[in-house]
């Protein structure tokens, strides 16, 4: 019931929120960042440096999926970063491996194309940029070679859109940050009337622990809209909302983190809303050697004129595995999933998943 309460009062405020300030201070931020760039050359050298990642794997499925096999892969980044002066970044990235066409071929898409600027507390972002909304959670789950985070993996949010992102350290022990982007992510940008607004703070009461709360809401947009049911004509539309909870502790041995995350309104159908929890912990055995495993649990709930549940993801989904790193750029991680549906068979898979960071 707490958690609910504060759910609520949290999207309140977050709605309160006006477009024309958000952009007074954006717009402000940026005149700083002009100015401190003038004011910055002096005995700096500007440089930069090539970016290529790349996530791969191999799987073997048993029971039900026993005919599922083969060499997967996830990510293939290239890209340059390039350092213009000691507060103003420029990147980009393209991802050859974002998705798959209808003939399974394999799509280019540019990932990251921004503009960034850091000085004094201020961290600005303008451009094809990385979102904020599980940014932190991925790093305390520590391998997102091996898996996406709950939010990526059941499509809760896309994890880089186009717009801009500001984030401010108050001090120490607290931050807030501020977005403005499209909503559709960077697999489909283009202009529209709807558009995500986004706000976070992020507090540090002590050494090595954290805790974050992030709510955004996205325009209602009639052709961004997800498709009724078939035989469902009366549906009631609303703007789409989001919250996300997490607490995480992190040192030099052991990472882990517990998060909770709902979506409203999913494809701006009001009452069709999603939620979930995850539970994760990684630690250092050795030298070069850690082992992890993770938890997560996803629900639904369905509008009254819906028949039948909607979300094929609902259920319980958990990975344990072992990860090896004999050089600095190169990872390996043999693990063992299984997936646990609502309404539909059990999964069991043997993973070995790769990551080369150059």
């Amino acid at each position: 019931m707490i958690l609910h309460v504060l759910c609520k009062k949290y999207i309140i405020i977050l709605e309160k929120m006006r477009l024309p300030y958000f952009f007074f201070v954006t717009v402000a931020f940026l005149f700083t960042a002009k100015r401190a760039l003038a004011q910055d050359t002096t005995e700096f050298k500007p440089s930069g440096r090539i970016i290529a990642r790349s996530f791969f794997d191999y799987s073997q499925g048993f029971g039900s999926v026993n005919n599922e096999s083969g060499f997967d892969l996830t990510r293939a980044f290239l890209g340059y970063s390039y350092q213009i002066s000691r507060t103003l970044q420029a990147q980009v990235i393209i991802d050859g491996a974002s998705g798959k066409n209808a003939d399974g071929k394999l799509e280019v898409y540019v990932r990251n194309a921004f503009i960034r600027w850091q000085d004094k507390g201020f961290d600005i972002s303008v451009g094809e940029i990385g979102l904020l909304q599980f940014s932190l959670q991925e790093n305390y789950w520590k391998h997102r070679y091996v898996e996406k985070s709950f939010q990526d993996r059941n499509k809760m949010a896309p994890s880089v859109d186009l717009g801009v992102t500001a984030q401010y350290k108050i001090n120490d022990y607290l931050s807030a940050d501020l977005s403005l982007t499209n909503g559709e992510g960077y697999k489909q940008v283009e202009k529209n009337n709807s558009t995500r607004y986004a706000a976070g703070l992020t507090v540090s009461p002590l050494k090595n622990m954290v805790f974050r709360v992030y709510g955004d809401i996205y325009n209602d947009g009639e052709d961004l809209r997800d498709a009724l049911p078939e035989g469902v004509t009366d549906g009631k539309y609303s703007d789409q909302k989001s919250l996300a909870l997490f607490a995480g502790y992190q040192n030099s041995i052991i990472s882990g983190g517990a998060e909770f995350n709902k979506v409203f309104n999913k494809g701006f159908i009001q009452g069709k809303d999603y939620y979930g929890y995850s539970f994760y912990a990684s630690g250092k055995i050795a030298d070069k050697w850690r082992v992890y495993g993770r938890y997560d649990l996803m629900d639904s709930d369905k509008p009254e004129s819906f028949g039948s549940e909607w979300n094929s993801l609902d259920g319980q989904f958990i990975i344990m595995g072992i990860e090896y790193q004999p050089l600095k750029q190169l990872k390996i991680s043999p693990n063992f999933r299984n997936i646990n549906p609502d309404r539909s068979k059990s999964e069991q898979y043997i993973f070995v998943n790769f990551e080369i960071n150059l």
